[in-house]
């Protein structure tokens, strides 16, 4: 029996019978598929199977590594995986601000993600030209552009092709796959710090314990329920969230923290419509404070020194 058929096998029986994937199976699994040693009808019936019954973190994690081992070394300081686009209600790519502001404090930021045509979201790619953040065409790329600033956007098709083909198979099948939990815990920049965004219950902390069981020990990564699902934090309302440390995973509960009183700036780089100006100020000064979060483990000292960048970023526009 193959590997491949024995692996569906164990996620397909019935109810009682069924099991997870190991680590191992996992990694096995994905490392014959990106080989072509494993078809797409295959992958696509073992990928199914395991969503329905729900994806464990040691799949992910099995996941994760293999392609984790085709992906040249760029090095980063902050990773930031914005795969899931934004609704129009939630506003624009408000997170995209937010990692500007910590790449001008020396932080090393690369994004990762893609566009989705299909989907009627607002995504990265369009906004970043507004911002002056370079797109890279590979991972060597990205680490040349790295040379010359600070912050980085590298589609998913420039560094792991083979998953972008399989985040596709959604409109094939109708469902979603566990690879789009994958792809934002891919990491591709080794970064010491990383954000992750989730929308439904049980995937914030299944993304924290993902990055353990990856064994990415020196990588301290926040989990939220972001915006949409989006890497963007959503400051008015209360949650907990998930840190994944060397020494484990951590849980915190965060209560609601909007402001009205933030300042704002004349015009917003993104287009901003200005009604929509102190909420982009709040989740900016929110998102900036979790990233900070990973690094200092105090929230008051992330938001304090999260409302000073954004304070002087507004000063900048409104001189």
């Amino acid at each position: 029996m193959s590997h491949i058929v024995e692996c569906i096998r164990t996620v397909g029986r019935g109810e009682r019978s069924r099991q997870s994937l190991t680590f191992e199976q996992a990694y096995q699994v994905m490392d014959d598929y990106l080989n072509g040693q494993v078809d797409d009808d295959q992958m696509g019936v073992l990928l199914m199977l395991i969503r329905v019954k729900n994806e464990s973190k040691q799949e992910i994690a099995g996941f994760v590594k293999a392609f984790q081992q085709r992906i040249p070394a760029i090095g980063c300081d902050i990773d930031w995986p914005v795969y899931a686009g934004k609704r129009a209600a939630t506003g624009l790519p408000w997170y995209l601000i937010a990692a500007t502001l910590l790449a001008k404090q020396g932080k090393k930021v690369l994004l990762h993600g893609y566009d989705d045509p299909a989907v009627e979201r607002e995504y990265a790619e369009p906004y970043l030209v507004a911002l002056g953040i370079p797109v890279a065409e590979s991972a060597e790329d990205a680490k040349q552009l790295f040379l010359q600033g600070n912050i980085v956007y590298l589609p998913l098709h420039a560094f792991a092709p083979k998953a972008l083909h399989m985040l596709n198979w959604k409109h094939k099948f109708g469902l979603k796959s566990p690879i789009n939990t994958v792809v934002r815990t891919l990491n591709p920049g080794g970064g010491t710090y990383g954000i992750r965004g989730s929308f439904h219950p049980g995937f914030a902390r299944l993304h924290a314990e993902v990055e353990n069981e990856v064994g990415q020990n020196s990588h301290t990564v926040i989990s939220i329920k972001g915006q949409s699902g989006e890497a963007e934090y959503n400051p008015k309302v209360s949650q907990t969230l998930y840190v994944s440390t060397p020494q484990g995973v951590e849980e915190h509960y965060w209560q609601e923290r909007y402001s009205e009183q933030l300042s704002t700036p004349i015009q917003c780089q993104l287009g901003t419509p200005t009604d929509q100006h102190i909420a982009m100020a709040n989740s900016v000064v929110s998102t900036v404070a979790a990233l900070l979060f990973t690094e200092y483990q105090d929230r008051n000292k992330a938001y304090d020194e999260a409302l000073e960048m954004w304070q002087h970023y507004v000063d900048l526009i409104n001189q």
